[in-house]
């Protein structure tokens, strides 16, 4: 599997999984996105700005992630920060429905932990709703710290950072 920028062939596909991901929510008993979001315009923003990502197996579409290396909303909440250094943002990380419970969010992370490396980001922020234990669940996994709640234009968040180690 692989990472790669997203494009405007894969809409169709990235809308699905989009899909899928909202129904994956509701079916856990929570609701972080809402009907519509990510919505289209979203996607084709994501495309635009160069932030998109979709992750593939062989030639099918598996998952999603936006990595951005600077976010506004973020930068409002400095005092929330750990690592005052350069940092990369997570968004919109979604799994199709034949990739769930398969490990899928492990590779995610992986990829976009190496590609924010690349980039010669310092470490990963990340926000996710506060009954998305899922998410949740993965983050500590993974050794995000839980550094509080916050209250972003798009809703009250728990929000985690992870330090990225440099290759020896």
């Amino acid at each position: 599997m692989w990472l790669r920028k997203v494009n405007n062939a894969d809409i169709e596909d990235v809308m699905q999984i989009f899909s899928q991901a909202r129904m994956a929510q509701r079916n856990a008993g929570f609701r972080q996105w809402e009907d519509g979001y990510p919505s289209i315009e979203v996607l084709k923003a994501d495309i635009d700005n160069n932030i998109g990502y979709v992750v593939e197996d062989e030639d099918t579409l598996v998952g999603y992630i936006a990595i951005t290396t600077f976010d506004e909303e973020y930068e409002r909440f400095q005092q929330l920060w750990a690592d005052k250094g350069m940092y990369a943002v997570f968004h919109r990380i979604a799994i199709s429905d034949a990739y769930r419970g398969k490990g899928l969010s492990k590779i995610i992370f992986d990829l976009a932990e190496e590609l924010s490396r690349q980039l010669g980001v310092e470490s990963i922020r990340i926000d996710t709703g506060i009954e998305n234990r899922p998410m949740q669940h993965i983050l500590s996994k993974r050794n995000y710290t839980y550094l509080g709640t916050c209250d972003f234009v798009w809703g009250a968040r728990f929000v985690y950072e992870k330090p990225l180690q440099r290759p020896q």
